[in-house]
């Protein structure tokens, strides 16, 4: 059974000008680690893959993923949006912690990530791993000591900060290659695209990172030429989130829409946001085809995820394909319909095929399971744990006191989950509202008055969670 393609961008030569060839010079029997493909969708919710109970549409490419892997139900974004969220897989720490915990800082400007701060790029990259990023960036734009090729990134092409991210049809894109030699003056950071220049819309981005991403598998897989050398590549998409903002959401005639889904007579935001989410499905699709066609995939681990769950803001409605499955809320709040996200992971032969795992899991997890997949003795300290024992399925199941988050995007929020209670206080000395995720999944029923116990708990555990920060300062707690 092969991969459904994606469709095929007009992207030109991207990530260096190694030969195709590279894949061809050997059969990776000698890699002792297992290279790691990490892939972060835009705004995708709990529910808008078919594995996860979507119907209106489907997603094969993903659904399989699920089939051959494992399917997590209480996995958790790092954050409600996207540039904290992305800040807590790259540094291995939650909002209470984190460097980057709002979309933007309390100036309105993008907040970047520190010399100091270590990311798992770095620490991959130490291990001997070749280290590769495409696509939406935001932890560091220009000058600051937060960009990618400054945090561990061998290679890098993509769109630095959030505000240029949204853009589908960039006419330039930032990339970083150090064995060419583009970096001669201050312009030639961005390279053009010249199918997209003068307002022209003809190369998508999400095809022009999917193709780097084929690239990519071609020019650097563990092979003979590079000793067996591993490799770490995030792709982290535009989709679907770019199908739906005002202002920049692609044609439906471009993404198919018009052709596959007038029929169903959804509103034109809808046909849109289906075709986002199948257009992204293509795409991944495409990716593990070309990991098939390497022969690469038995000793790669691919995980799939999204940022942050479906928004609520854009033109669709996440309430049209119950894209947040059950649960209250959409991007930007911290109930479980803002923070639960579509979690895949796929080991052959070490991860069982088919599996449906439980446990809660976070996103700023995967900096400690990398550090477990690469052998990294004494990793830098972080707030995760290792998922090698869920994904291996051990007994040992995953043991932490509990998961928090907090936001500043519209005011000081917090939000805690200790075994099956989840606690969330809306404003700073506002009261937590407690819910029990078992029993109301839906968090719809405040139960805070029934158990102060649970409450005082939660009370305790809020106020040592956190850090203080010279950008995120908070009012009364």
């Amino acid at each position: 059974m092969r991969w459904t393609a994606g469709l095929l961008g007009c992207a030109g030569l991207l990530l260096g000008s190694v030969g195709a060839s590279a894949a061809g010079l050997g059969w990776p029997t000698n890699q002792t680690l297992p290279s790691i493909v990490f892939i972060l969708a835009d705004d995708l919710g709990w529910g808008d893959l078919g594995c996860y109970g979507q119907r209106k549409f489907t997603t094969p490419n993903l659904d399989r993923l699920a089939a051959e892997g494992m399917r997590f139900t209480q996995a958790y974004a790092g954050s409600p949006s996207g540039a904290a969220s992305r800040g807590a897989l790259f540094t291995g720490k939650h909002t209470g912690h984190a460097r980057i915990r709002a979309n933007y800082g309390p100036d309105g400007h993008p907040v970047a990530l520190r010399g100091e701060d270590a990311t798992l790029t770095e620490l991959l990259r130490r291990a001997g791993y070749h280290t590769g990023v495409i696509g939406k960036w935001a932890l560091g734009g220009d000058g600051s000591a937060g960009l990618p090729e400054r945090k561990g990134v061998e290679q890098w092409i993509g769109l630095l900060e959030l505000r240029h991210a949204t853009n589908q049809f960039p006419a330039v894109v930032a990339r970083y290659d150090p064995k060419q030699a583009i970096f001669t003056n201050a312009t030639s950071y961005y390279q053009p695209i010249f199918d997209n220049e003068g307002g022209r819309r003809r190369t998508h981005a999400q095809d022009l990172y999917t193709k780097a991403a084929s690239n990519y598998f071609r020019i650097y897989p563990p092979a003979d030429f590079n000793k067996f050398r591993p490799f770490f590549l995030q792709v982290a998409f535009p989709l679907p989130n770019a199908g739906e903002e005002s202002g920049t959401n692609a044609p439906t005639s471009y993404l198919g829409s018009a052709a596959r889904f007038a029929a169903q007579q959804w509103p034109e935001a809808e046909q849109r946001r289906a075709a986002a989410i199948t257009h992204l499905d293509a795409s991944v699709g495409r990716l593990m085809q070309q990991l098939d066609d390497s022969r690469l995939t038995e000793h790669t681990v691919v995980c799939f995820t999204s940022d942050n769950a479906a928004q609520k803001d854009g033109l669709s409605d996440p309430a049209f394909f119950r894209s947040n499955g059950p649960f209250r809320g959409a991007k930007g709040d911290l109930t479980e319909g803002g923070l639960r996200v579509p979690m895949l992971v796929r080991w052959p032969k070490h991860i069982k095929a088919g599996t449906t795992n439980d446990v809660p899991v976070a996103l700023w997890d995967w900096f400690a399971t990398v550090a477990d997949l690469a052998g990294v003795k004494n990793p830098p300290t972080s707030d995760g744990v290792s998922l090698m024992p869920t994904l291996l399925g051990r007994t040992n199941q995953l043991r932490r006191d509990f998961l928090y988050w907090e936001s500043h995007d519209s005011g000081f929020k917090q939000a805690i989950r200790v075994s099956d209670w989840k606690g969330i206080r809306s404003a700073p000395g506002a009261p937590l509202e407690l819910f029990h995720l078992v029993r109301d999944p839906g968090e719809t029923r405040d139960v805070a008055g029934d158990y102060p116990t649970v409450v005082k708990h939660l009370e305790t555990l809020l106020k040592s969670a956190r850090t203080e920060s010279s950008v995120w300062t908070t009012e009364k707690r």
